[in-house]
């Protein structure tokens, strides 16, 4: 009776008035994000994609050169592989103090402290600062001059000639752009924070009475418990790395002073196409660069089987 019923039901004429009224009211909605993606994301996409086959540069002509642009990249532009490696020396430091001080943090917000709320909020400003204000301001922090660091080394007694010269020095000054984004953690905690309240309490409540230190909780019920959001971290963390601009446009006056010091990938991108306006050139690095992001991405996909523990609950 049951399977002549669900058959009946399936048989039924589809009312074509009540489709065409769904996806209409879709469209009407949806129709925006669709038109925005197809415009700003997949037409930009696509056209990347062609310029880098040819050799467009600031005016309406150009030729098509095949690879060219991936073989010169590759095998003849060195500053194309200094500024890899110093972008990947930045995602990957950067990226560690992120990714530890933000579950050090979420893991302080997640204790009974009065006044709670207050301290998420202050934490998470930093954040929602938009990205230029913040290395303008760190940038007269960090003022070798006078600069509010280096004056507080003076009244420890650190003499002048000792004194770092931070962003203006081409030894220090990735290392300075390092410092200040590591207190970039603002979404990270929140994640990590979420992840630490879902953790049921009375894991922990029977660890203390089967007598297991602090230590061993973390490790043993907290670190397995988020490991998946841990994962989702680290990925946001590379690609946020990776992709880094505006900070190291303002600390190294878009150019990447002093002496390439400063020079991230995506500045010499920037560079290559809107002041050499070499943008078939630029394309192309652009494509090497989304390839090299996806590969990272891929190998975090494989190390997560080695630590992200599931169905845990």
């Amino acid at each position: 009776m049951e399977k002549f019923e669900v058959k009946k039901a399936m048989t039924r004429p589809i009312n074509r008035k009540l489709v065409l009224r769904e996806n209409k009211y879709f469209l009407m909605f949806a129709g925006i994000a669709i038109i925005g993606f197809l415009l700003f994301y997949l037409y930009p996409i696509i056209r990347t994609l062609i310029l880098s086959f040819t050799n467009k540069g600031f005016g309406p002509y150009y030729d098509y050169v095949g690879f060219e642009n991936y073989i010169y990249a590759l095998s003849k532009d060195k500053l194309f592989g200094a500024a890899i490696g110093k972008s990947l020396i930045f995602a990957f430091i950067s990226g560690t103090l992120v990714l530890v001080t933000s579950l050090m943090l979420a893991m302080l917000l997640n204790s009974k402290v009065k006044g709670i709320g207050v301290f998420r909020t202050i934490y998470f400003l930093p954040f929602i600062i938009p990205s230029f204000a913040v290395g303008a301001v760190y940038k007269n922090i960090f003022n070798p001059s006078n600069g509010v660091v280096n004056a507080l080394l003076r009244l420890f007694g650190v003499a002048e000639e000792e004194l770092p010269l931070w962003y203006a020095g081409p030894d220090t000054a990735l290392a300075t752009m390092i410092i200040i984004s590591s207190f970039g953690f603002g979404v990270k905690m929140l994640v990590f924070l979420a992840a630490l309240q879902g953790i049921p309490k009375h894991y922990y409540e029977v660890a203390d009475i089967e007598g297991a230190s602090k230590a061993r909780q973390f490790f043993k019920i907290t670190l397995p418990m988020i490991s998946p959001m841990t994962f989702f971290n680290i990925i946001l963390i590379t690609i946020d790395g990776l992709k880094a601009f505006s900070l190291a446009f303002v600390m190294g006056n878009g150019n990447g002073w002093p002496a390439n010091s400063t020079l991230l990938f995506p500045i010499y991108m920037f560079t290559t196409a809107f002041s050499d306006f070499k943008m078939g050139y630029a394309a192309a690095m652009a494509w090497l660069f989304f390839l090299l992001i996806l590969a990272l991405t891929g190998i975090h996909f494989l190390i997560s089987r080695f630590y992200v523990q599931k169905d845990l609950y």
